[in-house]
């Protein structure tokens, strides 16, 4: 009894907050940390890859396992590369732009699968290759943080500390521009900064995080590919002779694909639903400037709106956030399943998770092909066509 209270004291967190360690890191974790050991713990360090050897000062001792603050690289790994930017590191935007673009991809797709199997027993499927950024720098088109004295600054991760920046190197370039325009001295506030056709604008934040232009893939080449995809999987579905009557489009924002699909498939209905009014207004406005008979919004959460909306033998899109499906429509699209179903999601745990519930009876998965929809982050993309069993 005496050996195992020590044993649980030694492993008590706390103790060794504080400490430097020398590690080696074997391992990268799906949000960005490389993954050392030290004795028993597990230990969590940003900016690191497998291969480094490294020293490290330990932030949190949580008993199981250990964050710890990065010292010093003292035997980079072979691959290790040196960053373009000069704020990586500060900044809290980018997580492995020490690592070859090449090696990320092979990371994304290790860290995919075992989140698959872990959390969704999903095994014996199979995941296609990820398709690759055709950039891999100056790709976002909007980028969000604070003016302060007319200095553009972003959030440093896990603090409120702000880092002044004077250029992005996953920014559009004419976003870089804007910064070397300068802003009004006078301007402060939480802003966010995008390009659209060739246009800059500076535009203040809500009190959701968001502006008035709404969602929109950050990378816009990969939201291209993304929307070829979606569409391509129902129209091909069309011309192999399967009849595409009605498409649900849930968590339809604006109506980017609602309005789209109406475009190509004349011959089906097609509804689009979505939370915010504001999304429906827009979404209905752009469907009558286009001329669109065949489609129609409904303003409801979709967890709502599925007991009013037909279900059962259509075609469905689901894009939730990143929180993924709410277990209320989880459980109305297994009740009522969807001839066929498309999942768009930007995170493997919640993805995961649900694919573990409409796979149990009443789906069964005939795609899985995850997009690099954010290079030099440990983040994905993934669309997932799912038919009625």
């Amino acid at each position: 009894m005496k050996t195992n209270k020590n044993k649980k004291n030694r492993y008590a967190s706390g103790k060794l907050n504080g400490r430097e360690l020398s590690i080696e890191i074997t391992g990268l974790t799906n949000t960005g940390d490389g993954i050392g050991r030290f004795e028993q713990q597990v230990v969590f360090v940003r900016h690191t890859m497998p291969g480094d050897e490294v020293r490290v000062r330990v932030a949190k001792d949580k008993g199981t396992f250990l964050i710890a603050n990065l010292l010093q690289v003292v035997t980079p790994s072979n691959d290790r590369v040196i960053p373009s930017c000069e704020y990586f590191g500060e900044c809290g935007g980018c997580d492995w732009m020490h690592i070859p673009y090449e090696l990320q991809l092979v990371a994304k797709a290790e860290q995919f699968t075992q989140t698959l199997h872990r959390i969704g027993g999903l095994t014996d499927i199979e995941i296609e290759e990820i398709i690759a950024s055709p950039k891999q720098l100056n790709y976002r088109n909007r980028i969000q943080g604070q003016l302060r004295g007319g200095v553009f600054h972003f959030k440093q991760k896990g603090s409120n500390k702000l880092i002044a920046i004077k250029k992005c190197e996953i920014a559009d370039e004419l976003i870089n521009k804007r910064f070397s325009a300068g802003f009004d001295e006078m301007a402060t506030g939480k802003v966010e900064i995008s390009v659209s056709d060739q246009k800059i604008d500076v535009v203040p934040l809500n009190s959701m995080q968001s502006t008035d232009l709404g969602f929109r893939q950050v990378n816009t080449e990969m939201g291209q590919i993304l929307t070829e995809l979606v569409l391509a999987t129902l129209t091909g579905d069309a011309l192999s002779g399967e009849k595409v009557e009605l498409i649900n489009d849930l968590y339809c924002g604006r109506g980017d694909w609602t309005n789209a699909i109406a475009q190509l498939m004349p011959c089906a209905t097609v509804l689009g639903v979505d939370s915010m009014t504001e999304n429906i207004t827009l979404a209905r406005s752009r469907a009558s400037s286009a001329g669109l008979k065949n489609v129609e919004y409904l303003q409801a959460n979709v967890e709502d709106a599925l007991g009013k909306v037909k279900v059962k033998n259509s075609f469905c899109i689901v894009d939730p956030p990143r929180a993924g499906l709410d277990a209320a429509v989880s459980e109305a699209l297994c009740r009522r399943p969807a001839k066929e179903l498309i999942y768009v999601s930007c995170h493997a745990a919640t993805l995961s998770r649900d694919l573990k519930i409409l796979t149990n009876g009443a789906y069964k998965v005939t795609l899985l092909q995850p997009l690099d929809m954010f290079p030099q982050t440990a983040h994905l993309e993934c669309v997932v066509r799912l038919q009625a069993r």
